[in-house]
C-alpha cells in the first residue's frame, strides 16, 4: 500500500507557533490561488448536501487569523505588511464565498491575540505600526466584512500567540462582542465564551451586547441546553419536529401556557 505524502503546514510566513511546533512553509501565490479554488469547491459541496448556513473560520490561530495578525504575517508582498494587505486574503475569500452562497454566511474571528502592550504604536518615521492583532483592527475587518455581505460576526479571541494570558471566566469574551455591536452597526454579532446559564444568555441578549449566543462545550454537556434556557426564561420556541411532542410546553411562553 502506497501512503500519501505527508502534508506540509502552510502559513503566511515561516513562523512557528512555538519552539516545539514545525516551521510552516510560506504560502506562495500558487498556493493562495489553490486555497481560493478550494473554498469555492467547499461552498459547492455545502450547497449539494443542503446545509443551512456557512461559517468561515478566521479565528484561533487558523490560517486566516495568521494572515491578519502582524505576529504571524511578516510578508512583504500584497498579502502582508500594512493592515490593508494583511486583510486582503480573508476579504477575498469572504467575497468569493458570498458570491457563491446566497444563504446565511457567518465569519468567526479572534478579537485579540491577547498580547501585552498597546495594539497600535504611533511611529513618527514609519507611520502607524500595529504590534499585534486586537480590537481596533477587528472593528475595521468587521466593517469590511459587513460591506461584503457577511451576515454575522462570531466573536471569539486568542489562539495565535503562545504567550497569551487570557483572563478566563464567565462571559470573558462577551465584551468583544458588545464592542462590535456598538461600533459596527448593520451586521449581526455573536457572543461566545463560558456562557453556561439561562441568566447569562438572557443578560447578553436583553442588554444588546450581542444578537446571538453561540455555544460549544455547554452543548456537549447538555444537548438540550437551548430548550432548557427557553423554558427557564419563558420564551416560546419551536423544537425540532422529532422532539415536538416531548416539548409541547415550549410552543408558547409560560404566561400563556
Amino acid at each position: 500500500m502506497v501512503m500519501p505524502p505527508r502534508c506540509q503546514v502552510m502559513a503566511p510566513s515561516p513562523i512557528p507557533f512555538a519552539d516545539t511546533y514545525p516551521v510552516p512553509r510560506e504560502m506562495d501565490k500558487a498556493a493562495i490561488e489553490q486555497l481560493k479554488e478550494a473554498f469555492v469547491a467547499a461552498v459547492n459541496r455545502a450547497k449539494a448536501v443542503g446545509v443551512d448556513f456557512i461559517e468561515i473560520h478566521g479565528a484561533h490561530g487558523y490560517l486566516l487569523h495568521n494572515f491578519v495578525s502582524p505576529l504571524s504575517n511578516h510578508r512583504t508582498d500584497e498579502y502582508g505588511g500594512s493592515l490593508e494587505n494583511r486583510l486582503r486574503l480573508p476579504l477575498e475569500l469572504a467575497a468569493l464565498v458570498r458570491r457563491e452562497w446566497d444563504g446565511p454566511l457567518f465569519y468567526r474571528l479572534s478579537a485579540t491575540d491577547w498580547h501585552e502592550g498597546e495594539e497600535k504604536a504611533d511611529d513618527v518615521q514609519n507611520g502607524d505600526v500595529w504590534n499585534y492583532w486586537g480590537l481596533q483592527q477587528t472593528r475595521i475587518l468587521s466593517e469590511k466584512l459587513r460591506e461584503i455581505g457577511i451576515d454575522l460576526i462570531d466573536t471569539s479571541s486568542g489562539g495565535n500567540y503562545v504567550g497569551q494570558k487570557i483572563p478566563t471566566g464567565p462571559l470573558y469574551q462577551v465584551p468583544f462582542a458588545a464592542d462590535l455591536k456598538q461600533t459596527v452597526p448593520g451586521v449581526h454579532i455573536g457572543a461566545v465564551g463560558l456562557i453556561t446559564t439561562a441568566q447569562q444568555v438572557g443578560q447578553i441578549i436583553e442588554s444588546n451586547q450581542a444578537d446571538v449566543v453561540l455555544l460549544a462545550r455547554e452543548l456537549l454537556r447538555n444537548a438540550d441546553f437551548p430548550l432548557d434556557v427557553a423554558q427557564e426564561l419563558g420564551v416560546a420556541v419551536q423544537p425540532a419536529v422529532q422532539y415536538a411532542r416531548a416539548w409541547t410546553r415550549m410552543l408558547a411562553p409560560k404566561n400563556k401556557a
